[in-house]
Formats: structure tokens, C-alpha cells, sequence
């Protein structure tokens, strides 16, 4: 199947195809921390603008983020339930999650990864998603990375107010403001978003509903002293309340509640002439939790993340030399231990081409740990064809290395039972593209992937008291294929289909669990009253999914449709329908998710 589909696309690609009004579009991306042309770009990377994330309509990063290819997702019961993000069948504590720069992992979790269903899309305005090992440019975790970068106004003055309500008695608001004057840009934003949920868990026969509270806020402040100098701060707060069931320790209890909060900050200062540049940041990330059953406190955690990145880069050679290092502590406390973990990374990477044709990356990292050393590695080529003045080939290659490193809870714990700590997982792969653009008729791309971990670290209860973490024996693969198309017909119609075909084994052989096998989007965009009424419909289709208990889940298929009215320039109305054929399914396990639901909003702009 895999041969098929890639003879397929290299057989529609070298067709002659009708030619295009349009020239073709030039994208930037940061696939190695600063913008490259994507044209230039040899690794997998996916791109969703904030009109792209305005059509479909959603709230919650979750839905926006799984409508890409080589991305599943998994949800225990709704809005604000704990889920986990699959790159390539690889979980969410081995991708690295950026909000304008902050490392936004928890570790005060056993596993150090982003707690995904709490980010919200409201005032969002690009993420960029790398597939595969990352670990050369981005460190300990990136299997995968995930950019999320927030709107930065340039006009004098910009503000927002939406408002949203449907099932569940759900309600949104979300208010921002922004303004750049003088050297001075700025930027604030706050949403709250509230739902009563429905009851997440088959086993609680209640009916009782499990509930979501979600206020998150930011703050950007900057300054450009002339062309060369800035500075910029950065504040992000969330404060959310979970309603969850099975909190007991002996026995069933379904009054259970979690309370999350979490805080980051970054100060960066950039000084950019026309063949170097410089970025010097300091960050920092801390979160508290605290569990209750019956309203009162049972249990409670709290995490931190410091930094200190510096990134250089420097026109060398008929090149580019870009380098740099971190160093990061990683904290967890509990009301019985705590633990930190520090490391150092420097790296570097040289980018070049020949002739101006073929475009190419070679760089190294090196990691020092408290249990251990290691090194990373990235080698990437691109090599676009222009067949004309609207059409585009490009044929791409990459291998990179990674590692994850043990969490501070995973370290602690092994300590305290008298077991030797843990060292990294690593991890490696590599991947073959093809992508054509026909102006924006047709984009499509093609990728195979291969990648392995190797000493995952897994729990084992023969050890210590307990229990303990060890070294896993053996390999763990993940292979497959991603299929991505995209275009428009006329002015009015834009559609795109991916699928992923994905064999994901741990280290028996045996298929992972949570993570679907076959997964495909179709969407499609059509507008019309000279553009005022947009309807946007995403349909996704989940095959051969096993629980944890290793029981298979029923395939799937989800339906959801957006529909925008422009008013006036100020402005818009929508009406939102999610899961509108009432398909009833799971993600995990035991837990149900969320019947036909619709919302209706008005944004205004000023």
C-alpha cells in the first residue's frame, strides 16, 4: 500500500496540469528556531494560520491540532478531561509544546508533557507542527514540536469580544486588545470558557455531570529600539476546575474535582543586522495542582520549569551558522517528596545550498544530564523543482535523533525506593517526502516515516516496595505513511484531504495502545454572498484502535460544520454543529464523549 501511494504521487506530480492565475505562495517556517523559507525546509512540518483556525470554528487546541496529519488524539470525557496527543503514534511527554517560546510541560506529572486540554484557541495566530525526532534544534522531549505563537498586532489598535453558547450549557467569552505605536507593541487577551459537561465515565450510573471551568489571560509587551534591537515580556496565566469520577481509593466516588493553574513568564532581547543575529531568553513555567473528593483537598502537586536560551546565527561561507544553548531545571513537589533535575544543551547547525538548488542541514547537540550524556544529531535535504512559474516538485530527505529525558517524579520515585535512577529514552528516524503545489490548485505531499525508541522507561511493580521505573529491553517502531492535499476551486471553494496509515508496536511487538491505525480529514470551505456567509466542515474517520486493556474500540467517523456570517465589517455571527450525525464512539476506554452539539456566537472587532 505504502509503495502504491508513493508511485501514485510521483506519477500525478510529474503530469502537466492546467496552469494558475496565482504564482506560488512563499511560506515561512521555524523548523530549525528561525523562519526558512519552506520551500527550503527538509523535515515534515505542518502550518495552520489563525483564518485557518477562525473556519473551523473551535475552541480547544484538541480539535484544531487533530485535523492535521500524523496526529491522533485521545479524551476521557470531554471538555478538560485528561487526554493525550499522539505524533506518529508517539505520546504527548515525547513532544515538546512552545507558547511563544515557553516550554509549557507539567512536571509535576509522573511524565513531564503539556496538559493539552486546557489550551485554548482564542487569540491564537499561527502553530506550527514538526513531525519526527527534533531533538538536534529543541532538546529533551521532541519527538515532535509543537509551536504555538499568539497574535502580535501591528496596526494602532486592535480589539476583539467573542461570545459563544450551545449544549452542555456551555458558554465562552473571549476579549483581547492590541496596539504597535511608536516602538511600542502590545498585546492583551482573557477568555473564560465554562461548560457543565455530561457524565465522562460508563461505570458512574449517577448521571451526574462532570463539569469545566477555564479562565486563561496573557500579556505582551515590546519595545524596538531602532532596526537592529528589541525587547519583549511575556505573562500567560491559566486557572481551570475539572469535574472527574473514580477519585475512591476503596470505593466508586464521582464528586471528584481537579484544580490546575498555570503560570509562565519570558524576557527576550533580539538584535538582528542583515547577516547576524543574536536572541538571549529567560522563561520560566510553574503549575499547581490540587485533587478533591467530596470538596475537600485529598492530594496535590506542583511543578516548575526554568530557562535560559541563548540562539545565535551568522551568514558564513555562503551559508549559515546558527547555534546556541539552553539550560533548564525541571522541578516536582508533593506533600511526601521532592526532586529537580538540571541539563545543559549546546548545539549547532549549518545551513547551506548548491547552486542555489539544493538545500541542506547538518547539525549536532550535546546534552548533559544528571544520569546521563547525550548527543543528537540532524541531517536534512530539500530539493525543489521549479517546472514553472505556478508549479512546484520537491523532493525532501531527513534523519534525526532525540531523547527523553527521566522526569523529576520519575527520578524521585526511584530514589526513594532505593533504585538505581534511570537514564534517557532515545529515539531516532527518518523520512521520505514528496510535495507538488500547483499555485493554490493543488498542494500535495507525500511521506513515508520510520522511527524507533529505544530504553523507553517504563513502570515496573516487581521493583522496590512498590515499584519502580526501569530501562525498557528491545524497540518500540512506528512506521507509516502521511498523505496531505489541499487547494480550491475559483475564488468561492477550498477543500483538503489527509490520511495516515500508521503501524505503531512497543517493544513486544505488540500494537500501541490509544493510538488509531488509519486516520483521515476531509474539509472543505465554500463562501458565497460575495463572501459575507462561509460554511467549513471537517469529517474525520478513526480505524483499529486498542484500549489499554487491549481490547479493540470501534471504528469511527466524526462530522463537524461551521457557519460564519459577515454582517457587517465588524461584525460575525456563527453557528456551529459538532458531531452533528450523533455518532456515538470512544477514545478511551470507558469513558464517553460527547454527543450532537450546537453553539451559536457573535465577534465584534473594532
Amino acid at each position: 500500500m505504502k509503495k502504491t501511494l508513493i508511485a501514485a504521487a510521483l506519477v500525478a506530480a510529474g503530469q502537466p496540469l492546467l496552469s494558475a492565475a496565482d504564482t506560488l505562495e512563499q511560506v515561512t517556517v521555524t523548523a530549525s528556531r528561525t523562519e526558512t523559507p519552506k520551500r527550503e525546509v527538509g523535515v515534515s512540518v505542518s502550518v495552520l494560520t489563525q483564518a485557518d483556525i477562525q473556519r473551523m470554528g473551535y475552541d480547544s487546541l484538541l480539535d484544531v491540532i487533530r485535523t492535521l496529519p500524523g496526529i491522533s488524539v485521545s479524551n476521557s470525557g470531554g471538555a478538560g478531561k485528561v487526554s493525550s496527543v499522539f505524533i506518529r503514534g508517539e505520546s504527548n511527554y515525547r513532544t515538546l509544546v512552545l507558547l511563544d517560546g515557553v516550554n509549557i510541560a507539567d512536571p509535576s506529572a509522573p511524565q513531564v508533557g503539556a496538559q493539552f486540554q486546557h489550551l485554548q484557541v482564542a487569540d491564537i495566530e499561527r502553530i506550527e507542527v514538526l513531525r519526527g525526532p527534533q531533538g538536534m534544534m529543541y532538546g529533551a522531549g521532541a519527538g515532535g514540536v509543537i509551536n504555538i505563537i499568539s497574535r502580535k498586532t501591528s496596526e494602532p489598535l486592535r480589539a476583539q469580544l467573542d461570545l459563544e453558547a450551545g449544549r452542555y450549557g456551555t458558554q465562552k467569552t473571549a476579549a483581547s486588545l492590541g496596539g504597535s505605536s511608536d516602538g511600542w507593541n502590545y498585546d492583551l487577551s482573557i477568555s473564560d470558557f465554562s461548560t457543565d459537561g455530561f457524565n465522562a465515565m460508563e461505570a458512574d450510573d449517577s448521571g451526574e455531570r462532570d463539569g469545566y471551568d477555564n479562565v486563561s489571560g496573557s500579556a505582551r509587551l515590546g519595545y524596538q529600539f531602532n532596526e537592529a534591537f528589541s525587547l519583549e515580556g511575556q505573562l500567560q496565566r491559566t486557572e481551570t476546575e475539572t469535574g472527574y469520577d473514580n477519585c475512591g481509593f476503596l470505593f466508586f466516588v464521582n464528586d471528584c474535582m481537579d484544580r490546575y493553574n498555570q503560570s509562565s513568564a519570558r524576557v527576550s532581547g533580539k538584535y538582528q543586522q542583515a547577516t547576524t543575529g543574536h536572541e538571549l531568553s529567560v522563561a520560566s513555567t510553574d503549575i499547581e495542582r490540587e485533587a478533591f473528593a467530596f470538596g475537600e483537598p485529598s492530594y496535590g502537586f506542583d511543578g516548575a520549569i526554568s530557562e535560559l536560551n541563548y540562539i545565535g546565527k551568522s551568514a558564513l561561507g555562503g551559508g549559515q551558522l546558527l547555534w546556541g544553548g539552553e539550560y533548564e531545571q525541571q522541578e516536582f513537589t508533593s506533600n511526601f517528596s521532592e526532586q529537580d533535575i538540571d541539563s545543559l544543551g549546546i548545539f549547532a547547525e549549518w545551513r547551506s545550498d548548491i547552486a542555489d538548488k539544493v538545500f541542506y542541514t547538518l547539525g549536532y547537540r550535546r546534552d548533559s544530564l544528571e544520569t546521563d550524556d547525550h548527543n543528537s544529531w540532524r541531517a536534512s535535504v530539500a530539493y525543489p523543482v521549479l517546472l514553472g512559474d505556478n508549479q512546484q516538485l520537491k523532493y525532501r530527505a531527513s534523519y534525526g535523533t532525540g531523547y527523553r529525558a527521566p522526569s523529576p517524579y520519575e527520578v524521585g520515585l526511584n530514589l526513594s525506593e532505593g533504585v538505581e535512577a534511570v537514564g534517557p529514552e532515545t529515539s531516532r528516524g527518518y523520512e521520505l517526502g514528496l510535495e507538488y503545489q500547483l499555485a493554490r490548485l493543488l498542494q500535495l505531499e507525500i511521506t513515508y516515516f520510520d522511527q524507533e525508541i529505544t530504553d523507553a522507561i517504563v513502570y515496573d511493580y516487581t521493583l522496590g516496595s512498590w515499584g519502580a521505573y526501569r530501562q525498557d529491553d528491545g524497540d518500540s517502531y512506528s512506521e507509516g505513511v502521511e498523505l496531505s492535499l489541499n487547494g480550491s476551486l475559483g475564488e468561492r471553494f477550498g477543500w483538503y484531504f489527509n490520511g495516515t496509515w500508521l503501524d505503531a508496536v512497543d517493544t513486544t511487538g505488540a500494537q500501541r495502545s490509544l493510538v488509531p491505525q488509519r486516520v483521515c480529514n476531509l474539509g472543505f470551505s465554500y463562501s458565497l454572498l460575495a463572501d459575507k456567509l462561509t460554511l467549513n466542515g471537517n469529517w474525520r474517520r478513526a480505524e483499529d484502535i486498542l484500549d489499554s486493556s487491549g481490547e479493540a474500540l470501534d471504528d469511527y467517523s466524526k462530522l463537524d460544520l461551521n457557519l460564519a456570517y459577515r454582517l457587517t465589517e465588524k461584525l460575525r455571527l456563527t453557528l456551529r454543529g459538532e458531531n452533528i450525525l450523533d455518532e456515538d464512539y470512544r477514545e478511551v476506554g470507558g469513558y464517553y464523549t460527547a454527543g450532537a452539539a450546537v453553539y451559536a456566537g457573535v465577534q465584534l472587532t473594532l
